[in-house]
């Protein structure tokens, strides 16, 4: 009732004349208005900010400190605020009116006179609570559950079953598929790593001088010209845990976020067991993974653990980036212990994904173990993409993204068309779509089948849509991979990586892809005990009273 008494110009003197970044101002600025009010909204809250820039307050970090985390952009969630209000509005929520606050807000972050101050922080988060909570808008068109009954429910009818050109998946097939998988995740990923970040247009005029294109190869340094070198800004001598070229290797795979997981994944089951749950992979991320190679939605949630929340709510409080890619590379492992299976493949992987992400960022990691469990058992791509498809809501976005893109290939569109027609209906240079699960889906699927059954011509039509090229050509890479065994990868994606895998997870520095192999069937044959003491880290024999 009190936001009937106040008005406009009353709130801004208030906020000129007193205190503008009190707990107050801030709660009249973000409430005051009813939802036809909305104008009024974001001019007070703008009038905060502008206070705020004439009057700071006191620093998050000392006036002269430099801390590691100040220019992070993950560091503060008002650094990311606008991309929250952007995923809000995709989600189909009533959120409008705040898109020129949280716009606002997220500039003054990276300006470079930029002022962190707690109020912003405080403006930030009251604007998030009003995000999260915003109805869904009445003509809202997807059905996109995050509980996973509720996404039993939702599947397609006609769910994917073998046909008569499944192949059984023998004792002696079950290693090459595994191994193809493994081995072809990281060529696949090796592949894109350096070319990550580049812009299609510009990708592809390198690619073209390089003669690699279409890709039929690794990119090295060797490709270039110091000419090139100017025209394209090309850095070379990259350390190995960055964005190194392919001549630029050791010997062996190098540490990236799209192999640790798949790392990561095979160690939560040889200590929990196949039927870990949420709380496990949280415990495994805290105490296995550092906190600083984590990216996006996973160090959000990282970092929401840590102030102790569980999941779900580590995947959704001030998680814009909870529909980005972060849970797909991490679903392989549970297609591979479950051949032939891709539902139990799309359940062990919610259990990961729903500790970072929510709606189709769940989805994807889903329908990608889904189509690897496929990949053990059927050589026909569709089926592969089928089986994907059964597992995840029908009438969910990233569902009918898959399909509409299905449907561009039987209606005879060419790779090449594909590609302008991504580029049309997704922008690469605002980030939030660069690492959207939808646009690099669409990557993923389109690959898989302009690719006639082949991995070369599969990882490079990947890398070609740019995008996040080492995330989708690592998952393209796996599917492919584990469909043709590591005889249907050629030497010269393989030779490079000497069998060996890097990574950052604890007491798993260095890995033979065999050994990681053998692992895996270990657990896909549930020939696994696990560590009962981990199990019950929780619980004490004492009781103490709360008082």
């Amino acid at each position: 009732m009190w936001k009937c008494k106040y008005h406009t110009a009353y709130i801004v003197k208030y906020i000129e004349d007193q205190d503008y970044c009190s707990d107050r101002a801030v709660h009249l600025a973000a409430l005051f208005s009813k939802p036809n009010e909305s104008g009024n909204r974001n001019m007070i809250m703008i009038k905060i900010l502008e206070r705020k820039q004439e009057h700071p307050v006191k620093m998050l970090f000392g006036k002269n400190m430099k801390h590691f985390m100040e220019y992070d952009t993950f560091g503060l969630y008002t650094a990311r605020v606008y991309y929250d209000w952007q995923q809000a509005k995709d989600e189909g929520r009533d959120v409008a009116h705040l898109k020129e606050v949280c716009q606002e807000i997220q500039k003054r972050f990276y300006s470079d006179d930029r002022q962190i101050t707690l109020s912003d922080y405080e403006v930030a988060c009251t604007l998030e609570k009003q995000m999260r909570t915003a109805p869904l808008l009445k003509d809202a068109r997807y059905t996109e559950p995050s509980d996973y009954d509720e996404i039993l429910k939702e599947r397609p009818e006609n769910k994917w079953k073998a046909t008569p050109k499944t192949i059984h998946v023998s004792e002696e097939n079950l290693k090459e598929h595994i191994l193809g998988g493994w081995t072809g995740r990281v060529a696949g990923c090796l592949l894109g790593k350096p070319l990550e970040f580049w812009k299609c247009q510009t990708l592809s005029s390198m690619l073209k001088e390089t003669n690699n294109y279409p890709v039929t190869r690794y990119v090295s340094t060797k490709d270039f010209t110091p000419e090139m070198i100017k025209k394209y800004k090309i850095v070379t001598g990259t350390p190995l845990n960055n964005q190194p070229w392919i001549d630029e290797l050791e010997g062996y795979a190098p540490i990236d976020d799209d192999t640790n997981y798949t790392v990561l994944n095979l160690k939560v089951m040889e200590v929990f067991g196949y039927d870990f749950d949420p709380g496990d992979v949280l415990y495994a991320w805290l105490n296995w993974l550092p906190a600083g190679v984590c990216c996006t939605a996973e160090r959000v949630a990282y970092k929401n653990a840590v102030e102790g929340f569980s999941a779900p709510a580590t995947a959704s409080f001030q998680n814009p980036y909870r529909e980005w890619v972060g849970a797909q590379i991490r679903a392989e492992i549970f297609g591979w212990v479950n051949p032939g299976n891709p539902e139990a493949a799309a359940e062990a992987a919610f259990r990961d994904a729903c500790v970072s992400h929510t709606r189709n960022g769940i989805y994807g990691e889903m329908f990608i173990a889904a189509m690897v469990a496929a990949a053990m058992s059927t050589k026909d791509v569709r089926e592969i993409i089928e089986a994907g498809l059964s597992e995840i809501p029908k009438n969910s976005r990233l569902a009918l993204a898959v399909r509409s893109v299905v449907d561009d290939y039987d209606s005879g569109i060419t790779l090449e068309e594909s590609l302008d027609k991504l580029h049309s209906l997704h922008d690469e240079s605002n980030i939030f779509e660069w690492c959207h699960i939808i646009p690099n889906e669409k990557i993923v699927v389109l690959s898989l089948l302009h690719s006639g059954g082949d991995y070369t011509r599969a990882i490079g039509n990947c890398v070609q849509f740019a995008f996040d090229t080492d995330s989708n050509a690592a998952v393209v890479g796996a599917v492919m991979g584990t469909l043709l065994g590591p005889d249907g990868i050629d030497e010269k994606w393989t030779n490079p990586l000497g069998g060996l895998l890097a990574s950052t997870v604890l007491d798993e520095h260095m890995n033979s892809i065999e050994d990681l192999t053998d692992r895996t069937i270990k657990i896909l044959k549930r020939d696994i005990t696990p560590d009962q003491r981990l199990k019950r880290r929780y619980d004490y024999n004492e009781s103490f009273d709360i008082g």
